[in-house]
């Protein structure tokens, strides 16, 4: 998938990419790489930390895709985070990146997606544990969250509330 995002990051750039915007997503997408492949040999703390190395590669100033960059490796943060049971510092991880977004993106929109899991699985350790109150908050708070997700998508994708296309 990070492929994926980095080639999309490529495809909307509306100037000529230059090698060092390139290099700077390159070695982002290697620490995302990095730190999947030490998730896979359950090395969850070494993977946070390739996945925070991601925070500080440095982009040509003025970088969109920095911001971007920088709000995937935060829901990825998060991601391992809620993996290891720290849902605490998966809120944390989302928190931040949630401060650092400045426009609309599907960046920020995964982010909620993420928070909504957070929620979801506060929810499913309160129901069993039989805390029907708050995994009925749990659930509230992850519908919201995923509400957010979907409406900052519609705006992304110029959809009004509706269904229909802005002009």
């Amino acid at each position: 998938m990070r492929r994926l995002v980095a080639l999309a990051l490529l495809a909307g750039c509306a100037r000529a990419p230059d090698q060092a915007l390139l290099s700077a997503i390159g070695t982002a997408e290697a620490l995302q790489h990095q730190a999947d492949e030490l998730e896979a040999r359950g090395d969850r703390a070494a993977a946070i930390e390739r996945a925070r190395a991601a925070l500080d590669v440095p982009f040509p100033a003025g970088a969109p895709e920095r911001q971007d960059v920088r709000l995937d490796a935060w829901g990825r943060i998060a991601e391992l985070e809620l993996g290891r049971g720290e849902d605490a510092a998966a809120e944390e991880a989302v928190r931040a990146g949630l401060g650092e977004a400045s426009r609309r993106s599907y960046f920020e929109a995964r982010l909620f997606v993420v928070l909504g899991r957070i929620h979801r699985a506060r929810a499913t350790a309160a129901r069993a544990a039989h805390d029907e109150d708050a995994a009925r908050r749990e659930s509230d708070a992850a519908l919201e969250a995923l509400e957010r997700s979907i409406a900052i998508n519609a705006e992304v994708l110029g959809i009004d509330p509706g269904g229909g296309r802005h002009p």
